[in-house]
């Protein structure tokens, strides 16, 4: 019996020192799984402040910017970086949630003496769905921020800040991953007044070879970008809207069916929502068929003409 165990650990041994772990950042071959399993799990809750941000990153968890773009668009960052190759990204945490199977990943990144934390989430699939801003290293005297995910799967972003009269000030947002893709606002608290916040489109990058897809806008808060999709007779959408102070405002994501010429549906089958875009010209016009209250406010819809950039 003795003899036995011994060779057990030894071919263990043995293969355990033959599988040689990939090098995220110089292995050619890193997939998508290799590049999210190279976050640390953490568990939840997620939190960061402004003491995290100040904090010198550990170079073992550096990403290199070519690794980055090959897996994020470069639209989560060109607000904060217009340029991403000199940034240096680090992986700070990672969070699978266990009934809807996205996954959760916190990632830092420094440049032009700027620090920001983002949030980047990849759907059951293991495919890039969304991701936004976390907090950002403030210059602004006074200013602090927080950001994390609760144990309920809620991103809380908060803002405080003491004006030159002592009072204090503060912003909380907070949002929900919807599985269509996208980041849903579903909370705002505030004493003060609200910045502007930056719509990122999760499938801007998405090829356009389809004479049907582009961008079609009524504002820059009011728009449906269309995309190539990988079947004929298909097309991806993301629609949002916006009315103005905050009254009402929507989002979706999804893939369209073609019906017959210039004309296409949205509808999946554990979805109330059914709608029709029809292509004219440079012009799209979107029509609710079904009511889509659960993607939007009750006080609107989707429906309206949308022009081609």
């Amino acid at each position: 019996m003795q003899k036995l165990a011994f060779w057990i650990v030894l071919v263990s041994l043995f293969f355990t020192c033959s599988e040689k772990s990939k090098d995220i950042n110089k292995d050619d071959d890193i997939e998508t799984i290799d590049f999210i399993a190279s976050f640390p799990e953490k568990p939840l809750p997620i939190q960061y402040n402004q003491k995290d941000l100040i904090k010198t990153e550990s170079d073992s968890f550096y990403l290199k910017p070519s690794v980055v773009e090959k897996f994020i668009p470069d639209s989560i960052f060109n607000k904060e970086f217009s340029k991403i190759k000199n940034v240096r990204f680090f992986r700070k945490a990672r969070y699978k949630a266990e009934e809807t199977e996205e996954t959760y990943l916190f990632l830092a990144a420094e440049g032009n003496n700027k620090k920001v934390f983002y949030l980047i989430c990849f759907n059951e699939k293991n495919e890039f769905a969304t991701g936004m801003k976390l907090l950002e290293k403030s210059t602004e005297p006074g200013v602090t921020m927080e950001g994390g995910l609760d144990k309920r799967l809620t991103i809380i972003k908060t803002k405080n800040k003491e004006s030159k009269d002592k009072k204090n000030y503060y912003e909380k947002s907070a949002f929900v991953y919807n599985t269509e893709g996208v980041f849903t606002l579903i909370l705002t608290e505030s004493n003060a007044p609200l910045e502007k916040q930056t719509i990122y489109n999760p499938i801007d990058t998405s090829g356009k070879k389809n004479p049907l897809s582009g961008d079609y806008k009524i504002d820059d808060k009011n728009f449906v970008s269309i995309r190539d999709a990988s079947k004929a007779g298909k097309l991806q959408f993301f629609i949002n809207i916006e009315k103005p102070g905050g009254k009402c405002n929507g989002s979706l994501r999804g893939d369209l069916v073609q019906v017959k010429p210039k004309v296409y549906h949205y509808s999946k089958a554990d979805d109330h929502c059914v709608m029709e875009f029809s292509f004219t010209g440079k012009r799209v016009q979107v029509r609710e068929l079904e009511a889509c209250g659960n993607h939007r406010g009750v006080r609107c819809s989707f429906d309206g003409k949308y022009n081609k950039k």
